[in-house]
């Protein structure tokens, strides 16, 4: 999904997953999300990562230093202080300027998030998604994709970073230091610490037309933080701390929500965690920190090199792919291109697979991704069309997708229309049957 708010650069900590695999294996089973995959995993539940939303230079009046909850009492900020130290020294990174964590309880985070997506949030580009993913069948009719990820952040969130304000926040309903406190914020000094270092702007993690791209880096930042914070957890987090946190990992009500969310919602929440791990551990195993910092200078492109680490390693660039302009037929007549974007191999994984609760078999079938443009058209009268072009890296790559395709398209219920040459595949879907000639003029 593409980051159309600019907070695409904003990361939370998500309570959907808690506590990551871990990287190394030292705790717990890895789990799913993307932390890399939703949140690194896994097994320790309580809190995980996920990318955010929002990025407002000011915290809501109410929230912050303003709130019950506020700065940690000097005690407390000795704690932090000391975790500080301990993630500096783990990561091998140099805090430059003081991060003083902001504790706030839920209500203020989810005032925080509010104020933040009325402030920051590209309105008319979330508009235009969600229709997009309504015509691809992704989302049900009459959804709105901003509200119904900002109520999936709100319902999620445990802490965040906003690299505009440099504010980091934690959620603290009693307002103290406990296990999860410190493990989330051990994840969210980590972004804190890339920030300072490497600047999080450079990557642009924020631009409408390349969601793909934003992904696989909002993965690279997640997954740098949640290898760090399970190596932290693993050294000074006791037995008693982990089982605590466990059973703080989020209410069954937490669950039930992300449960219910479409699957396009609910493992964009978690890819960058699970998946993200999983790209950024194969790094660290084969170069250390030093090789984690030098993916800042040359980021990963795609999901596909997130997905496939040695494609990364190899320096396989995904293919520059554009959409048609809008048919000469229906110029003038009050045809636009609403929209285009990269979709990518993760979430053309997720289409494949419908609206089914695991991606495993769109996974499969894109697995030799090597590049692809959606393009949203919209007339007159509410009609419209959507032109995805594709270009698979083997022949039996294409042959793979178009096979899953062959499938899916006759349960979405829409005019469809596919056409293959090589490697490439176009697939659309339109409002009407009249209208698949025009912008699949192929064969078949």
């Amino acid at each position: 999904m593409s980051r159309s708010r600019s907070v695409g650069a904003l990361l939370l900590v998500l309570a959907l997953a808690a506590a990551c695999s871990p990287p190394v294996g030292r705790f717990g089973p890895a789990g799913s999300a993307n932390l890399g995959s939703p949140a690194p995993g896994s097994s320790v539940p309580g809190s995980s990562p996920v990318p955010g939303s929002a990025s407002p230079s000011a915290v809501p009046s109410g929230s912050a230093a303003s709130s019950p909850a506020g700065s940690p009492n000097p005690a407390d900020q000795a704690i932090y202080a000391q975790i500080e130290a301990q993630v500096e020294a783990i990561r091998g990174l140099r805090s430059t300027r003081p991060v003083t964590p902001v504790l706030l309880d839920s209500a203020q985070i989810a005032s925080w998030l509010a104020k933040a997506n009325a402030e920051q949030t590209n309105h008319q580009a979330l508009a235009d998604e969600s229709r997009l993913f309504i015509d691809m069948g992704m989302l049900p009719a009459g959804s709105s994709l901003e509200q119904m990820q900002t109520a999936l952040d709100s319902s999620q969130v445990v802490g965040l970073y906003d690299p505009v304000s440099k504010g980091l926040y934690v959620l603290s309903d009693s307002g103290g230091v406990g296990p999860s406190a410190k493990f989330i914020f051990s994840h969210e000094f980590t972004h804190a610490l890339q920030d300072q270092n490497f600047g999080l702007a450079k990557l642009a993690t924020d631009t409408p037309d390349q969601g793909d791209r934003d992904v696989a880096r909002t993965a690279l930042l997640e997954g740098d933080a949640t290898l760090l914070m399970t190596l932290w957890a693993s050294k000074y987090l006791s037995l008693a701390d982990l089982v605590a946190i466990a059973n703080q990992s989020g209410s069954a009500a937490q669950q039930k929500q992300l449960d219910a969310a479409p699957p396009i919602l609910r493992q964009g929440l978690t890819f960058p965690y699970t998946a993200g791990l999983t790209f950024v551990q194969s790094v660290y195993q084969s170069g250390g920190w030093a090789a984690v910092n030098r993916l800042y200078a040359n980021p990963p492109t795609s999901t596909s090199q997130i997905i496939h680490p040695e494609l990364y390693a190899q320096g396989v660039e995904p293919v520059a792919v554009s959409v048609p302009v809008v048919p000469t037929s229906l110029s003038g007549s009050g045809w636009k291109l609403t929209m285009q974007d990269t979709l990518g191999e993760f979430q053309l994984g997720i289409w494949l697979d419908g609206l089914k609760s695991t991606n495993s078999g769109g996974a499969d079938a894109v697995a030799e991704w090597g590049g692809d443009r959606v393009g949203l058209y919209e007339g007159p009268n509410g009609q419209w069309a959507v032109v995805l072009r594709t270009v698979w890296r083997s022949a039996s790559g294409a042959g793979a997708f178009d096979s899953a395709v062959g499938t899916l398209l006759p349960q979405l219920g829409s005019p469809s229309r596919t056409c293959a040459s090589g490697n490439q595949e176009l697939v659309a879907l339109a409002s009407s049957q009249e209208l698949l000639p025009l912008f699949a003029p192929c064969a078949g």
